[in-house]
Protein backbone atom coordinates (compact mmCIF):
# COMPACT_ATOMS: atom_id res chain seq x y z
CA UNK A 1 0.00 0.00 0.00
CA UNK A 2 1.38 3.45 -0.96
CA UNK A 3 1.72 6.35 1.46
CA UNK A 4 -0.95 8.25 -0.52
CA UNK A 5 -3.43 5.44 -0.08
CA UNK A 6 -2.64 5.24 3.62
CA UNK A 7 -3.21 8.97 3.91
CA UNK A 8 -6.56 8.57 2.14
CA UNK A 9 -7.58 5.91 4.63
CA UNK A 10 -6.47 8.09 7.54
CA UNK A 11 -8.35 11.06 6.10
CA UNK A 12 -11.45 8.92 5.73
CA UNK A 13 -11.15 7.85 9.34
CA UNK A 14 -10.70 11.47 10.45
CA UNK A 15 -13.74 12.64 8.50
CA UNK A 16 -15.81 9.82 9.87
CA UNK A 17 -14.76 10.69 13.42
CA UNK A 18 -15.61 14.33 12.77
CA UNK A 19 -19.07 13.38 11.57
CA UNK A 20 -19.54 11.26 14.65
CA UNK A 21 -18.52 14.20 16.81
CA UNK A 22 -21.21 16.37 15.23
CA UNK A 23 -23.93 13.81 15.63
CA UNK A 24 -22.77 13.08 19.19
CA UNK A 25 -23.80 16.60 20.19
CA UNK A 26 -27.43 15.74 19.62
CA UNK A 27 -27.70 12.01 20.19
CA UNK A 28 -25.97 9.67 22.66
CA UNK A 29 -26.76 6.60 20.59
CA UNK A 30 -25.09 8.18 17.57
CA UNK A 31 -21.98 8.85 19.68
CA UNK A 32 -21.77 5.21 20.77
CA UNK A 33 -22.22 3.97 17.24
CA UNK A 34 -19.66 6.46 16.03
CA UNK A 35 -17.10 5.20 18.56
CA UNK A 36 -17.75 1.61 17.52
CA UNK A 37 -17.46 2.46 13.86
CA UNK A 38 -14.25 4.39 14.46
CA UNK A 39 -12.74 1.39 16.27
CA UNK A 40 -13.80 -0.91 13.43
CA UNK A 41 -12.28 1.42 10.87
CA UNK A 42 -9.04 1.67 12.89
CA UNK A 43 -8.88 -2.13 13.08
CA UNK A 44 -9.45 -2.44 9.35
CA UNK A 45 -6.74 0.14 8.73
CA UNK A 46 -4.31 -1.74 11.00
CA UNK A 47 -5.05 -5.00 9.22
CA UNK A 48 -4.57 -3.34 5.87
CA UNK A 49 -1.19 -2.10 7.10
CA UNK A 50 -0.33 -5.66 8.15
CA UNK A 51 -1.54 -6.85 4.77
CA UNK A 52 0.84 -4.41 3.15
CA UNK A 53 3.79 -5.88 5.09
CA UNK A 54 2.85 -9.41 4.10
CA UNK A 55 2.31 -8.38 0.49
CA UNK A 56 5.82 -6.97 0.37
CA UNK A 57 7.24 -10.27 1.65
CA UNK A 58 5.31 -12.47 -0.81
CA UNK A 59 6.53 -11.62 -4.28
CA UNK A 60 4.27 -14.19 -5.93
CA UNK A 61 1.12 -12.45 -4.51
CA UNK A 62 2.35 -8.89 -4.85
CA UNK A 63 0.07 -7.96 -7.74
CA UNK A 64 -2.99 -9.37 -6.05
CA UNK A 65 -2.18 -7.58 -2.78
CA UNK A 66 -1.69 -4.30 -4.60
CA UNK A 67 -5.05 -4.75 -6.32
CA UNK A 68 -6.66 -5.32 -2.93
CA UNK A 69 -5.01 -2.19 -1.54
CA UNK A 70 -6.29 -0.16 -4.47
CA UNK A 71 -9.79 -1.53 -3.83
CA UNK A 72 -9.50 -0.61 -0.15
CA UNK A 73 -8.46 2.91 -1.14
CA UNK A 74 -11.51 3.22 -3.38
CA UNK A 75 -13.66 2.05 -0.54
CA UNK A 76 -12.15 4.72 1.70
CA UNK A 77 -12.94 7.33 -0.95
CA UNK A 78 -16.56 6.14 -0.96
CA UNK A 79 -16.64 6.48 2.83
CA UNK A 80 -15.33 10.04 2.49
CA UNK A 81 -18.10 10.90 0.06
CA UNK A 82 -20.79 9.42 2.23
CA UNK A 83 -19.42 11.18 5.31
CA UNK A 84 -19.62 14.47 3.51
CA UNK A 85 -23.29 13.78 2.88
CA UNK A 86 -23.77 12.87 6.54
CA UNK A 87 -22.04 16.08 7.61
CA UNK A 88 -24.46 18.04 5.42
CA UNK A 89 -27.34 16.47 7.28
CA UNK A 90 -25.90 17.29 10.71
CA UNK A 91 -27.07 20.91 10.43
CA UNK A 92 -30.63 19.72 10.62
CA UNK A 93 -30.06 18.01 13.96
CA UNK A 94 -29.37 21.12 16.11
CA UNK A 95 -32.81 22.88 16.33
CA UNK A 96 -34.77 24.66 19.07
CA UNK A 97 -36.49 22.13 21.24
CA UNK A 98 -39.65 24.34 21.44
CA UNK A 99 -40.19 24.06 17.72
CA UNK A 100 -42.27 20.92 17.13
CA UNK A 101 -41.70 20.87 13.40
CA UNK A 102 -38.00 21.33 14.00
CA UNK A 103 -38.02 18.42 16.39
CA UNK A 104 -39.65 16.23 13.76
CA UNK A 105 -37.18 17.32 11.12
CA UNK A 106 -34.25 16.76 13.51
CA UNK A 107 -35.53 13.31 14.41
CA UNK A 108 -35.85 12.43 10.74
CA UNK A 109 -32.34 13.72 10.03
CA UNK A 110 -31.00 11.84 13.03
CA UNK A 111 -32.66 8.64 11.84
CA UNK A 112 -31.22 9.14 8.35
CA UNK A 113 -27.75 9.62 9.80
CA UNK A 114 -28.04 6.50 11.95
CA UNK A 115 -29.29 4.44 9.02
CA UNK A 116 -26.43 5.55 6.86
CA UNK A 117 -23.91 4.91 9.61
CA UNK A 118 -25.39 1.45 10.11
CA UNK A 119 -24.97 0.65 6.44
CA UNK A 120 -21.44 1.99 6.51
CA UNK A 121 -20.62 -0.14 9.51
CA UNK A 122 -22.02 -3.25 7.81
CA UNK A 123 -19.92 -2.56 4.77
CA UNK A 124 -16.84 -1.92 6.93
CA UNK A 125 -17.45 -5.21 8.77
CA UNK A 126 -17.68 -7.07 5.46
CA UNK A 127 -14.51 -5.39 4.26
CA UNK A 128 -12.77 -6.20 7.54
CA UNK A 129 -13.72 -9.87 7.15
CA UNK A 130 -12.31 -9.93 3.61
CA UNK A 131 -9.08 -8.31 4.76
CA UNK A 132 -8.77 -10.81 7.63
CA UNK A 133 -9.29 -13.70 5.22
CA UNK A 134 -6.70 -12.33 2.81
CA UNK A 135 -4.31 -11.73 5.67
CA UNK A 136 -4.66 -15.33 6.86
CA UNK A 137 -4.12 -16.59 3.28
CA UNK A 138 -0.97 -14.54 2.87
CA UNK A 139 0.33 -15.74 6.23
CA UNK A 140 -0.29 -19.32 5.12
CA UNK A 141 1.50 -18.63 1.85
CA UNK A 142 4.37 -17.13 3.77
CA UNK A 143 4.52 -20.23 5.98
CA UNK A 144 4.40 -22.48 2.89
CA UNK A 145 7.10 -20.37 1.30
CA UNK A 146 9.22 -20.66 4.44
CA UNK A 147 8.73 -24.44 4.49
CA UNK A 148 9.58 -24.64 0.80
CA UNK A 149 12.68 -22.54 1.40
CA UNK A 150 13.70 -24.93 4.18
CA UNK A 151 13.11 -27.92 1.93
CA UNK A 152 15.04 -26.27 -0.88
CA UNK A 153 17.87 -25.52 1.53
CA UNK A 154 17.98 -29.15 2.63
CA UNK A 155 17.82 -30.29 -0.98
CA UNK A 156 20.64 -27.93 -1.91
CA UNK A 157 22.75 -29.29 0.95
CA UNK A 158 22.04 -32.86 -0.21
CA UNK A 159 22.91 -31.95 -3.78
CA UNK A 160 26.12 -30.31 -2.60
CA UNK A 161 26.99 -33.47 -0.66
CA UNK A 162 26.18 -35.61 -3.71
CA UNK A 163 28.40 -33.35 -5.81
CA UNK A 164 31.27 -33.95 -3.40
CA UNK A 165 30.60 -37.70 -3.46
CA UNK A 166 30.51 -37.66 -7.26
CA UNK A 167 33.80 -35.76 -7.33
CA UNK A 168 35.40 -38.34 -5.03
CA UNK A 169 33.90 -41.15 -7.10
CA UNK A 170 35.28 -39.57 -10.29
CA UNK A 171 38.74 -39.48 -8.72
CA UNK A 172 38.37 -43.14 -7.76
CA UNK A 173 37.27 -43.98 -11.29
CA UNK A 174 40.26 -42.12 -12.72
CA UNK A 175 42.57 -43.99 -10.37
CA UNK A 176 40.93 -47.29 -11.29
CA UNK A 177 41.21 -46.42 -14.97
CA UNK A 178 44.89 -45.61 -14.57
CA UNK A 179 45.39 -48.82 -12.60
CA UNK A 180 43.44 -50.74 -15.23
CA UNK A 181 45.52 -49.25 -18.01
CA UNK A 182 48.64 -50.24 -16.08
CA UNK A 183 47.26 -53.75 -15.59
CA UNK A 184 46.37 -53.98 -19.27
CA UNK A 185 49.86 -52.89 -20.22
CA UNK A 186 51.39 -55.33 -17.74
CA UNK A 187 49.05 -58.05 -18.97
CA UNK A 188 50.03 -57.31 -22.54
CA UNK A 189 53.68 -57.53 -21.61
CA UNK A 190 53.02 -60.69 -19.64
CA UNK A 191 51.01 -62.15 -22.50
CA UNK A 192 53.77 -61.35 -24.94
CA UNK A 193 56.27 -62.83 -22.53
CA UNK A 194 54.19 -65.97 -22.11
CA UNK A 195 53.75 -66.24 -25.85
CA UNK A 196 57.45 -65.75 -26.37
CA UNK A 197 58.21 -68.36 -23.71
CA UNK A 198 55.63 -70.67 -25.21
CA UNK A 199 57.12 -70.26 -28.66
CA UNK A 200 60.59 -70.70 -27.25
CA UNK A 201 59.57 -73.79 -25.29
CA UNK A 202 57.99 -75.35 -28.36
CA UNK A 203 60.71 -74.28 -30.76
CA UNK A 204 62.68 -77.17 -32.20
CA UNK A 205 65.42 -77.50 -34.78
CA UNK A 206 66.22 -80.22 -37.26
CA UNK A 207 68.83 -80.83 -39.93
CA UNK A 208 69.30 -83.64 -42.43
CA UNK A 209 72.49 -84.20 -44.41
CA UNK A 210 75.33 -86.47 -45.34
CA UNK A 211 78.01 -87.40 -42.86
CA UNK A 212 80.47 -85.03 -44.47
CA UNK A 213 77.99 -82.16 -44.53
CA UNK A 214 77.07 -82.59 -40.91
CA UNK A 215 80.71 -82.59 -39.89
CA UNK A 216 81.43 -79.57 -42.06
CA UNK A 217 78.51 -77.66 -40.53
CA UNK A 218 79.79 -78.43 -37.05
CA UNK A 219 76.54 -80.00 -35.89
CA UNK A 220 78.09 -83.47 -35.49
CA UNK A 221 81.44 -84.94 -34.53
CA UNK A 222 83.01 -88.38 -34.69
CA UNK A 223 83.81 -90.37 -31.60
CA UNK A 224 85.44 -93.74 -30.88
CA UNK A 225 86.92 -96.11 -33.50
CA UNK A 226 90.42 -97.70 -33.87
CA UNK A 227 93.40 -97.10 -36.12
CA UNK A 228 94.09 -99.49 -39.01
CA UNK A 229 97.21 -100.21 -41.00
CA UNK A 230 97.00 -96.95 -42.84
CA UNK A 231 96.68 -95.05 -39.55
CA UNK A 232 93.02 -94.33 -40.24
CA UNK A 233 90.46 -94.61 -37.55
CA UNK A 234 87.81 -97.20 -38.26
CA UNK A 235 84.31 -97.61 -36.70
CA UNK A 236 83.88 -94.00 -35.69
CA UNK A 237 80.44 -93.02 -34.42
CA UNK A 238 78.72 -89.79 -35.47
CA UNK A 239 77.33 -87.90 -32.44
CA UNK A 240 75.90 -84.36 -31.93
CA UNK A 241 78.45 -81.61 -31.36
CA UNK A 242 78.73 -80.25 -27.85
CA UNK A 243 77.95 -76.73 -29.07
CA UNK A 244 75.25 -76.32 -31.71
CA UNK A 245 74.68 -73.34 -33.99
CA UNK A 246 70.95 -72.74 -34.54
CA UNK A 247 71.60 -71.15 -37.91
CA UNK A 248 72.69 -74.57 -39.22
CA UNK A 249 69.24 -75.99 -38.49
CA UNK A 250 65.75 -75.55 -39.83
CA UNK A 251 63.52 -73.95 -37.19
CA UNK A 252 60.07 -75.40 -36.47
CA UNK A 253 57.29 -75.49 -33.84
CA UNK A 254 56.81 -78.98 -32.48
CA UNK A 255 53.05 -78.37 -32.07
CA UNK A 256 52.64 -77.62 -35.75
CA UNK A 257 55.36 -79.55 -37.51
CA UNK A 258 54.71 -83.25 -37.10
CA UNK A 259 56.01 -84.30 -40.51
CA UNK A 260 59.59 -83.68 -41.63
CA UNK A 261 60.45 -84.35 -45.31
CA UNK A 262 63.53 -86.43 -46.18
CA UNK A 263 65.80 -85.15 -49.01
CA UNK A 264 65.81 -88.46 -50.95
CA UNK A 265 63.42 -91.35 -50.65
CA UNK A 266 65.94 -93.77 -52.22
CA UNK A 267 68.48 -93.32 -49.47
CA UNK A 268 68.59 -94.72 -45.95
CA UNK A 269 68.80 -92.41 -42.92
CA UNK A 270 69.42 -92.74 -39.24
CA UNK A 271 68.98 -90.45 -36.26
CA UNK A 272 72.29 -89.11 -34.91
CA UNK A 273 70.83 -87.24 -31.97
CA UNK A 274 69.32 -88.94 -28.88
CA UNK A 275 65.75 -88.95 -30.20
CA UNK A 276 63.87 -92.25 -30.07
CA UNK A 277 63.31 -93.73 -33.55
CA UNK A 278 60.38 -95.70 -32.15
CA UNK A 279 58.40 -92.45 -31.88
CA UNK A 280 58.39 -91.78 -35.63
CA UNK A 281 56.53 -93.30 -38.54
CA UNK A 282 58.30 -93.88 -41.88
CA UNK A 283 57.67 -95.84 -45.04
CA UNK A 284 60.21 -98.48 -44.12
CA UNK A 285 62.38 -99.27 -41.10
CA UNK A 286 65.51 -101.40 -41.17
CA UNK A 287 66.71 -103.76 -38.43
CA UNK A 288 69.75 -101.58 -37.70
CA UNK A 289 67.48 -98.64 -36.89
CA UNK A 290 67.82 -96.88 -40.22
CA UNK A 291 64.76 -95.97 -42.28
CA UNK A 292 63.61 -94.93 -45.73
CA UNK A 293 60.78 -92.88 -47.17
CA UNK A 294 59.73 -89.46 -48.30
CA UNK A 295 59.30 -88.14 -44.76
CA UNK A 296 59.10 -89.02 -41.10
CA UNK A 297 56.07 -88.40 -38.90
CA UNK A 298 56.46 -87.74 -35.17
CA UNK A 299 53.81 -89.72 -33.28
CA UNK A 300 54.41 -88.29 -29.80
CA UNK A 301 55.90 -84.77 -29.99
CA UNK A 302 56.22 -84.32 -26.21
CA UNK A 303 58.27 -87.49 -25.71
CA UNK A 304 60.14 -87.25 -28.98
CA UNK A 305 61.37 -83.69 -28.48
CA UNK A 306 61.64 -84.05 -24.71
CA UNK A 307 65.20 -85.44 -24.92
CA UNK A 308 66.52 -82.61 -27.10
CA UNK A 309 65.33 -79.69 -29.18
CA UNK A 310 67.92 -80.45 -31.84
CA UNK A 311 67.20 -83.32 -34.22
CA UNK A 312 70.10 -84.48 -36.37
CA UNK A 313 69.48 -87.02 -39.16
CA UNK A 314 72.38 -88.37 -41.20
CA UNK A 315 72.25 -89.99 -44.58
CA UNK A 316 73.55 -93.53 -44.25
Amino acid sequence: MSRLQIRHSAAAASLLLAAFAVSACTDTASRARADSLAAALASASAERDSLQGLAQGASADKDRALAQVVEASRFADQVDAELRQVRGLSSKVGVNTSDESGKTEAAAAQKDILDRLKQMRQRLSARQAEVAKQLAELKRMQADSSAAATLLGDLNARLSQRDKEISVFQDEIRQLRTANETLVAEKSVLTDTVKAMDVRENRVFYTIGSRRQLLADGVAIEEGGSRGLLIVKLGKTLVPARTLDETRFTRADRRDVLTIPLPRSDRAYRIVSRHDAELIEVAKKEKDGSFRGESIRVTDPAKFWGVSRYLIIAEK
